[in-house]
């Protein structure tokens, strides 16, 4: 399942063959995705690409050069434009328009994000704001959009604080992604620093953040991102630190998070070191996904009925270091993004839920998010 970033669902998702979307004709086995990787700001760091299913092969549309470190993308809900950060000590964020017939991605305009190596962003559902977070500065970012799709300058900064028990990478806070939650003005930001997942409530009339909640995470875990059950106040969080996905019960009363669960993303047999990325859940609510970079494997968990997860298996990405993936709306395929071998890889889903590799896959240099439009 796509994250809920904006108003995206797989019914918008799903074009019909010959149907004319924002001056674009697509057919309805096409899927087209929106690639970030990272690279130079000479490179060509975001590509448009699509996914035949008929074929299950990727093949490039378009692309644009001119950002560095283009990691994270968001899609704005009308799916006429997308905002990527550049993920740099003087963070930005970049709004585009895009043609799906002639691949033809064109800048908007750039606003800072007042902050260093921003890592994650997303549209709210009107489209009329944006929410960036700065991973080495510690700090989350509220800008308008404009009705030409252009960002306005910043409109609220939360500055996060405090540290958590790894020497290494937890001495300051760094929030690590900024998730909608359905049908509400809450937003989630996990921080890997501070092992707390913050609860915001957005104002839209003052465009303004407030904190609601800060609820701890397993001391050392890393909370990395999250999503979202499709029907029921379920939150999974994958936590990069010691590889596990957390299960959380989500009051909206109390506006409290309440941990029931949390299983190693890990095969058992598995020794060495490995940090979990991304996190999805497949349109049905039946399983949940989340990608290890040093294992190089997507792990399975069927859900039951009251949110509790249980270990399905895990497939080989055929490459290094996972970071980001996409399951496709019909469910029946998976895309990674292998950073460090270059590669987005095809995987199969079949009815038991584990992916199975191709053989198909586009090369690309570092890629490390993928977004379906």
């Amino acid at each position: 399942m796509e994250k809920r970033e904006g108003a995206c669902s797989f019914k918008r998702i799903i074009s019909i063959k010959g149907e004319s979307i924002m001056g674009n004709t697509i057919n309805q086995q096409d899927v087209y995705i929106l690639a970030g990787s990272y690279s130079e700001s000479e490179q060509e760091g975001i590509q448009l690409l699509r996914f035949n299913i008929a074929e299950g092969t990727i093949k490039r549309v378009g692309g644009i050069a001119g950002v560095e470190n283009p990691a994270f993308l968001a899609i704005d809900p009308e799916r006429s434009r997308f905002y990527a950060v550049s993920e740099v000590e003087e963070g930005q964020i970049i709004a585009f328009t895009y043609d799906l017939n002639s691949g033809e991605i064109k800048e908007v305009n750039r606003q800072s994000t007042q902050g260093s190596s921003p890592c994650h962003l997303t549209v709210d559902a009107t489209g009329s704001w944006l929410f960036s977070v700065n991973y080495s500065s510690g700090s989350v970012c509220l800008f308008p959009i404009a009705e030409d799709g252009s960002i306005g300058p910043i409109a609220d900064f939360k500055q996060h604080t405090g540290s958590s028990i790894s020497l290494d990478r937890q001495q300051e806070p760094h929030p690590h992604s900024i998730f909608s939650y359905p049908d509400s003005n809450y937003l989630f930001v996990p921080d890997l620093g501070t092992d707390e997942i913050y609860i915001y409530s957005h104002n839209a009339l003052e465009g303004k953040l407030h904190l609601l909640a800060a609820a701890p995470a397993t001391a050392g875990a890393g909370p990395r991102h999250v999503d979202f059950h499709p029907t029921k106040p379920y939150v999974y969080v994958i936590q990069e630190l010691d590889s596990t996905i957390a299960f959380y019960t989500f009051d909206e009363q109390t506006k409290s998070l309440s941990l029931q669960q949390t299983l190693s993303t890990l095969p058992h047999d598995f020794s060495g070191e490995s940090y979990c990325a991304d996190i999805h859940i497949s349109a049905s609510g039946s399983y949940v996904y989340g990608s290890n970079r040093g294992d190089d494997s997507v792990a399975v968990f069927r859900i039951a009925e009251d949110g509790r997860i249980e270990w399905a298996g895990s497939s080989s990405t055929k490459g290094e270091i996972p970071r980001n993936f996409v399951i496709m709306p019909n469910g029946e395929y998976l895309l990674a993004a292998n950073q460090d071998s270059h590669s987005i890889i095809v995987l199969s889903l079949g009815a038991d839920g584990i992916p199975t590799p191709t053989g198909e896959s586009y090369e690309m240099n570092k890629p490390v998010c993928l977004k379906v439009i």
